[in-house]
């Protein structure tokens, strides 16, 4: 199957948006044949389904966050809790990366850019600006793998970098079907590089 590496913001974001957005974008890409690569994977299947609006759904996933995976984001915000306190990090987010220990933040970035080599493309969502999808791009473009974003208004560094821009998911969705056969492995599997 083809992997599509899936990118966007996550810091200083609301959990419900990430939620959204992420979850939106895996099932797409399953439906249509894809193999959909996330770092938040295992939690954001955990964390579907328990947010309320209450608090933008960080208590929800506070309460339930003894379920949440061994992952190093899960890491990061248990860092900023455990530092200030739950209402802190629900009533600032930038705590988790502001708090988070250099170990954890390393093991953030190179458990996400080791997913992203072992990927045939990326799709990215960049409703603005993010520090951490532009580095995901510029990897990705290092790397030989087919780029994708997702903007209404790419910044021309993001314009210059990424393979195309579309300004809906879908119609990247279509263009990654048009260049992709999703049944097939990626040609990164064929030449054994994953």
């Amino acid at each position: 199957m083809c992997r599509v590496f899936v990118a966007g913001p996550i810091d200083f974001h609301k959990i419900s948006d990430v939620v959204d957005y992420r979850l939106t974008y895996r099932a797409s890409l399953s439906d249509a044949g894809f193999t959909p690569v996330d770092q938040y994977s295992g939690a954001l299947d955990r964390v579907e389904g328990i947010l309320d609006d209450e608090t933008d759904g960080v208590s929800s996933i506070l309460r339930n966050i003894d379920a949440l995976p061994d992952e190093p984001y899960v890491h990061a915000v248990g860092h900023a809790i455990a530092a200030t306190s739950v209402e802190e990090v629900i009533a600032d987010p930038k705590k988790v990366p502001e708090i988070a220990p250099e170990s954890v933040i390393s093991d953030i970035v190179e458990r996400d850019l080791e997913l992203l080599r072992s990927c045939d493309a990326m799709v990215a969502y960049l409703p603005s600006p993010s520090c951490g999808t532009t580095v995901e791009l510029l990897h990705a473009v290092e790397n030989d793998i087919p780029a994708f974003v997702v903007s209404e208004s790419p910044s021309m560094f993001i314009q210059q970098y990424a393979d195309e821009c579309y300004e809906t998911f879908d119609a990247a969705l279509d263009r990654l079907l048009e260049q992709f056969d999703p049944e097939q492995r990626g040609e990164r599997a064929k030449k054994g590089e994953r």
